[in-house]
This record gives structure tokens, C-alpha cells and sequence, in this order.
């Protein structure tokens, strides 16, 4: 299956069109939708997948949904932007129980809408649709001969922008969550039934908080209702504890059927565990709420202490694509700003590139939809540009993070063909049912190569650092086709890469208890011919959260050579370079006890100092 990345480009706000039609409401009638024209004062934006092609775009209603259930579709609008009317072609409505595989296998289509204007076009069905018990999706499919055309606005908000084509390669995604706001599309209802003061929120999952501190957990709130709200009360209640007495938190001026997020202060229980959270808005603008669904439910886990946090990122390149070298500088700068403090991995993949492995392979699938692109901690995806990876990291940094994990890593034999990694993890609160794994990396810099395999294609050749921003200058000048490359972090073998070894945590963990865990990873043949200077591998071990993916602690070392290898400091003519603890801290000088140092001329020695 081919993935195509949907890619953000900035708009700008545009007066309405003169040409757009309009439906205006009738008694009864309401126009409706996750979007709201007050969105595109938030941000505006158009996304596609960089290439002509046709893609429906949708929302999803849920069953009974409390204020259309029993209402009437009359209509549809679809907000389209000026600058792309002339290229779009043969939009169609659809409805349909599940999302089509193509636009004409969904329950309800109907084509030949007419010229497509800039702005609001709207569009009355020919058959009237009415809303029953199940969740449907609708929406609206077009032709686009250019790359970037679904327009869309404010932030993210659930259920309220789908997009896909399976008939075209191109899979359906929830966009929820990426930072593309909501789709421009609303629809007419008859018939609805909207109260004054009607707000609901959004489930908040699991949240860590050290005890003796208050933090505030992210709430997505949405106005069901007629009066647009300045405030909300609530309550916290903890199963099987105490329910909190009634705040009042002030949330602004959202518009109706318009989505926020607060921030709702939490603090830590006493007991170090898992508790689970109902967390009910009672009143809106000092109103009783009359929303019917006025909970969210989440969970505060308890932390003994703040842990470091190692972000981990993952850069997805390859040496035959053209935009790759804005990741490699991305990367670079990265390193040049945070050193060790950020562990980094380029994940080379496709089209004959020598640097790619297969122990990937499942991250690759799960995470990336085209290159360059990067994930962090397997939660955060963005361009690897340095300027995208910065803003990412100064959001990570603030994250709080249940555990930490120690890594040593040494050579099994002389041979070294394979890495004995010994892990320490140790979580700040006690859990009867976990799901942790912990995977190992290994990552080389310095990889170079001849031949047109190893050289990297470049787009940016004779582009101007106005077009392709002063980070580019190098690659601006460089042709079309680069040679003699090195390429660093570069992922050259893993284990157990993409949810960790089933068995490396235990299922039971208790509050500041260790863990240890050692594992042998014997390196395969094809990973064995690409490294080329082992003193310049880095081993990296994950700690992962099986239960979503998610890397919640990382470490990583140099890798010291087999046990038998302890010795003195050679009297040859080569010298200490650096000093590194068996778990690879960098020390001003040797210690007692086992140290590895570098060596002038480049090898790694095991010193055992008494």
C-alpha cells in the first residue's frame, strides 16, 4: 500500500466570496458542525498529500448524539479556497455507515453539484437524510489538480476531520491529534434541539503527577449549547475516595458547537498508584449544565519523584529522497543544542538505500506516511526540520515520566558479534498489572560509502536560503546528487524495536524497586557488514508502554568490550582520550572500579582500576 504524507501549508484569511451560495437557515434549521467560521481566526490551513489526486474528507456523528438525535440533513457546506476553486472537479456528497473504500460504494452519494465557488458552497440533498440511532460519516469528495486542497481551521477537535481514498492508495486517517484543526464542513439540520447551557468533555486518559505537587491535565470541552460560555464548574471524584468540592474555572468565550481545552488542576493522591478520576462539568456560566453526557473519565497515577526525561527521536530518511537533508540538519542541530540529553536514531528505509535494516520495519509501517517525517517518543510526529524537532522537544521536556532506566552495554566476546545490554528500571509508583517492554538499539555515526546507493539526492540544489531557509545554505549549494556523505545516528540493528521483549518488565512493579534485565543481542550478518568503526556505536535501550506504544524513558551508552578484555592501560605510545563509568557517564578521570576509556587512536579499552 502506498502512504502519502499529508503535509500542513499556511493560508491566509480571505473575505467571503461574492460568488459563495448560501442556504440560509429556516425555522427550525440550524447550521451545524465540529468546524465554526470563527476557526479560520485561529488558523487556517489547506493540507493534501503533496500530489494531484481525489480524496474524500468527513466527519463522524456518534450514535445519539445529544443534540442532532431525531434531526434532519437538509443540507451541506463545504468551505473552499479561493486560490484552488480552478483546480478542484467532480465534488460529490456521501454518506455512509462506515467509511467507503470508494466514494460511490457509500450509502448515500450525489454528484453533479455544479461549479464549485470559493468560499461557503452549500448544497441541499436531494433526498432529505434523517438522523437515527447509529453513527454515520458524511462528507464530500473532489478532484484536486493540485497537491493541497482540503481546507480546514481552528485546533483539533474529535469525530471532526477523516480523510482517505482507499481506490487511490491512499488509506482513511483520523486526523485528530496531528494539529490540523477541524475540516471546513458543516451540515443543515431540522428539527434539532439545543439548549442554553450544554457542555461536554472529552475522556483525559492517564496522567502523571508526583506526589506534593499540582498539575493541570487537558481537558477537551465542547459547547453544546445556544449561550456561548465564559466559565464552567466542576467536581473530581476518585473511585472508591473523596469527591472534590465544586470549582469554578474560567474558560473564555467559546462559541457554540465550538471545542477547547482547559487545563483543570489535579493533584496527586497519597497512595503511589493508579486511581481513576470522574471529572463532571455541573455548571456552565454558573447555569446547571444540561448536557446529558457531562463526565470525562481519566486517570491520575501517583508518582514517589520526578524522573529525567531522555526524549527519544526517530528520523525517517533515505538516501534516494530529495527533501531527506532538511532531516539530517534538523537532526545535526539538534545534537549541536542538547548533545546526549536527546537520544537520536535515523531510520534509513527504501528504494535500495544501503543504510536499511529490517528490525524497523513494524515502526516504519505504524508511523511513517511518507520521508522525511520523525516521531518522538513515538507520540509526537513532525517534520525533522530543526525548527519543527525544537518545538517538539520544549513541549516533551515539561512531560512528566513514570520511570527511569539505566543501560550498560558490552561486547559478548572478543569477536564482538554480539551486545550483552544490562538495564536498570525502577518506576515511581506501584502497579499489580503492567505492560512495559524494553527494546535495544544500536546506532553509528560516521557511515559513509561509494557508489550512487550512498549518495544523497538533494532538491535543494540551486534553491536560494530565502526558499529554502538559512539551515539549507550547504545543501543549496551542493547538486542534485551528493557523494562522500556521513550520516550519523543511523540505526544499524534492534531487538524487539517496536513494543519491547514481552518479558524485560515485570508485570508487577513497585515504587523505587529495581528491575534488572540483561539481554544478549547476537547482531545479524547484514547489520555486521554495515558498521563500519564500532568504536563509534551507541547502544540505546527503550522502555516502551505496550499498551500504546508510547517510549516512556530511554538510555544510552557506549559499548565496552567483553569481560575478558580487563586489563591496565596499555604502556604503547596511544593515550586516554576519555573516561566513561561502566554506564556511560563521561568522568573527568579514571575510578575505582571498572572503567572504559578511549583511547587516542580510537579504540575502546575495559580498565579495571583498584
Amino acid at each position: 500500500m502506498v502512504k502519502h504524507l499529508l503535509t500542513l501549508t499556511a493560508a491566509l484569511v480571505l473575505a467571503a466570496s461574492a460568488q459563495a451560495r448560501i442556504i440560509e437557515a429556516g425555522e427550525g434549521q440550524t447550521w451545524w458542525g465540529y468546524f465554526n467560521e470563527s476557526d479560520f481566526s485561529t488558523r487556517e490551513s489547506l493540507i493534501g498529500t503533496g500530489s494531484a489526486m481525489a480524496l474524500m474528507a468527513g466527519i463522524y456523528i456518534p450514535a445519539n448524539h445529544e443534540s442532532l438525535k431525531g434531526s434532519t440533513i437538509k443540507a451541506v457546506r463545504v468551505y473552499v479556497k479561493e486560490s484552488v476553486v480552478s483546480n478542484l472537479s467532480d465534488m460529490k456528497i456521501w454518506i455512509s455507515s462506515d467509511v467507503p473504500n470508494k466514494v460511490d460504494e457509500a450509502d448515500y452519494v450525489q454528484g453533479d453539484l455544479g461549479t464549485i465557488t470559493a468560499d461557503a458552497n452549500d448544497f441541499s440533498l436531494t433526498t432529505p437524510y434523517e438522523i437515527g440511532s447509529e453513527g454515520f460519516y458524511i462528507g464530500y469528495y473532489v478532484n484536486s489538480s493540485t497537491g493541497y486542497f482540503l481546507r480546514c481551521g481552528g485546533t483539533d477537535a474529535a469525530n471532526s476531520f477523516w480523510v482517505g481514498n482507499p481506490a487511490s492508495n491512499m488509506s482513511w486517517q483520523d486526523l485528530y491529534g496531528n494539529g490540523f484543526g477541524k475540516l471546513a464542513f458543516q451540515i443543515l439540520v431540522e428539527g434539532a434541539t439545543f439548549n442554553n447551557y450544554c457542555a461536554t468533555a472529552e475522556d483525559f486518559g492517564a496522567n502523571y503527577i508526583v506526589q506534593g505537587e499540582e498539575s493541570t491535565i487537558p481537558i477537551t470541552l465542547t459547547n453544546l449549547g445556544k449561550e456561548a460560555i465564559t466559565s464552567i464548574s466542576y467536581t473530581i471524584a476518585t473511585e472508591g475516595g473523596d469527591v472534590t468540592p465544586e470549582r469554578t474555572l474560567p474558560v473564555g468565550n467559546l462559541a457554540f458547537n465550538n471545542s477547547t481545552v482547559v487545563n483543570v488542576p489535579f493533584t496527586a493522591d497519597e497512595e503511589a498508584r493508579r486511581h481513576k478520576k470522574t471529572f463532571t462539568i455541573t455548571k456552565v456560566n454558573g447555569e446547571e449544565n444540561t448536557a446529558q453526557d457531562k463526565i470525562a473519565e481519566g486517570e491520575v497515577i501517583s508518582l514517589t519523584q520526578r524522573f529525567t526525561l531522555k526524549p527519544v527521536i526517530e528520523e525517517f530518511t533515505g538516501t534516494w529522497c530529495g527533501w531527506c537533508p532538511r532531516g539530517a540538519v534538523g537532526m545535526q542541530k539538534i545534537h549541536e543544542l542538547y548533545g546526549d540529553q536527546v537520544v537520536q536514531i535515523a531510520v534509513h528505509n527504501g528504494n535500495g538505500d544501503p543504510m536499511q535494516i529490517g528490525a524497523y520495519s513494524d515502526v516504519i509501517r505504524d508511523y511513517v506516511d511518507g520521508y522525511p517525517s520523525s516521531v518522538t517518543n513515538r507520540h509526537w510526529i513532525a517534520d525533522p526540520s530543526f525548527s519543527s524537532l525544537k518545538n517538539v522537544l520544549s513541549v516533551v521536556f515539561k512531560e512528566t515520566v513514570p520511570a527511569s532506566i539505566e543501560l550498560s552495554a558490552e561486547w559478548k566476546t572478543a569477536e564482538q558479534k554480539a551486545v550483552i545490554f544490562n538495564t536498570k528500571t525502577k518506576f515511581g509508583y506501584s502497579d499489580d498489572n503492567t505492560k512495559f517492554g524494553i527494546a535495544f538499539v544500536l546506532t553509528e555515526d560516521g557511515l559513509t560509502g561509494t557508489g550512487s546507493s550512498w549518495a544523497q539526492t538533494n532538491y535543494y540544489s540551486g534553491m536560494t536560503t530565502s526558499q529554502a531557509g538559512t539551515d539549507m545554505a550547504w545543501w543549496c549549494k551542493q547538486g542534485s546528487s551528493v557523494t562522500g556523505v556521513e550520516y550519523n545516528h543511523v540505526a544499524v540493528a534492534g531487538w524487539n524495536v517496536r513494543s519491547g521483549g514481552t518479558n524485560s518488565v515485570s508485570a508487577t512493579i513497585n515504587a523505587n524497586e529495581e528491575q534488572e534485565y540483561t539481554y544478549t543481542g547476537t547482531i545479524p550478518s547484514t547489520s555486521l557488514s554495515l558498521i563500519q568503526d564500532k568504536t563509534k556505536l551507541k547502544a540505546i535501550a527503550l522502555l516502551i508502554d505496550r499498551t500504546n506504544g508510547i517510549i516512556v524513558s530511554a538510555a544510552q551508552t557506549t559499548i565496552a568490550e567483553d569481560a575478558t578484555g580487563i586489563g591496565s592501560v596499555s604502556s604503547k605510545d596511544e593515550v586516554p582520550a576519555a573516561f566513561y563509568s561502566i554506564d556511560g557517564r563521561k568522568l573527568t578521570s579514571a575510578e575505582k572500579g571498572i572503567n572504559i576509556i578511549r583511547m587516542t587512536d580510537g579504540t575502546v579499552k575495559k580498565v579495571l582500576v583498584k
